[in-house]
């Protein structure tokens, strides 16, 4: 068989456009150079050399004019750094994506065993119809996502399971409050929870003052993890989210 000639075409091409996406735990691991499991900075001694598997790791660069990367070999203007990964023990918020896992908790039901955004039916299916169009603008995509959120906000019961959802908002430092019966005021829901803090109360009569307080859930970010890696595929794409390239769990 006669090999073909390849032959470069010179040809423009046009780019439609540009997806953007979030890396899973899989996917920086594959580009990765270093599992860094060190807990100090360097050795302990005159040298102070970067301590192997720790965050100064020359396999992930140098800091040093006089010392190369030991990945590409380049010194310190020319190497452009090579990625390291940490594992965590627990899962933690990421203060860049934080407003963004507040804005999604603020749409889906709190409910882990459920995670569905709070539309009824006849609303998902209009909304599906707008989000699936791809010719969608930015400025257009982003209004629809607004309005879903807007509307998943002001429902109370999910209509899906149920269950009751309250308000979600940041309260302090990384911390997010869900008042899940703020909404919900009629006597014999509130007299239902509070009665579960009567046994605390009759021991310690200083706790009454906190009663209240108690009806504020703080979601850690172990809880948020869970109720993000429960949201259903489909209602993804309500969230404005592509399956394909991001998850919220992410």
């Amino acid at each position: 068989m006669v090999k073909e000639q390849y032959r470069e075409t010179d040809l423009t091409r046009k780019i439609c456009k540009v997806s953007f996406g979030v890396d899973g735990p899989h996917q920086m691991q594959q580009q990765a150079h270093l599992h860094v499991v060190a807990k100090n900075l360097y050795a302990q001694d005159a040298t102070r050399t970067p301590v192997p598997f720790g965050v100064l790791d020359r396999r992930m660069g140098t800091n040093q004019k006089d010392a190369n990367c030991q990945s590409c070999n380049k010194g310190l203007n020319d190497c452009v750094g090579h990625y390291g990964y940490i594992d965590l023990e627990l899962p933690v918020f990421h203060i860049g994506y934080f407003r963004s896992v507040i804005n999604i908790l603020q749409t889906i039901c709190k409910n882990p065993l459920c995670a569905h955004v709070l539309l009824n039916d006849k609303e998902r299916m209009s909304y599906y119809a707008k989000v699936r169009n791809p010719n969608l603008t930015y400025l257009a995509r982003k209004a629809i996502r607004k309005q879903i959120q807007d509307r998943a906000k002001k429902v109370s019961i999910c209509p899906h399971c149920g269950d009751i959802n309250g308000t979600i908002k940041k309260c302090g430092l990384l911390k997010i409050s869900h008042e899940k019966f703020r909404t919900r005021r009629p006597e014999t829901v509130m007299a239902a929870k509070l009665a579960e803090y009567d046994e605390v109360v009759a021991y310690n009569a200083e706790l009454e003052s906190a009663r209240k307080h108690g009806l504020t859930q703080i979601l850690n970010p172990q809880e948020v993890l869970r109720l993000l890696e429960a949201i259903p595929e489909q209602d993804l794409f309500l969230l404005l989210m592509n399956p394909n390239v991001s998850c919220p769990a992410h």
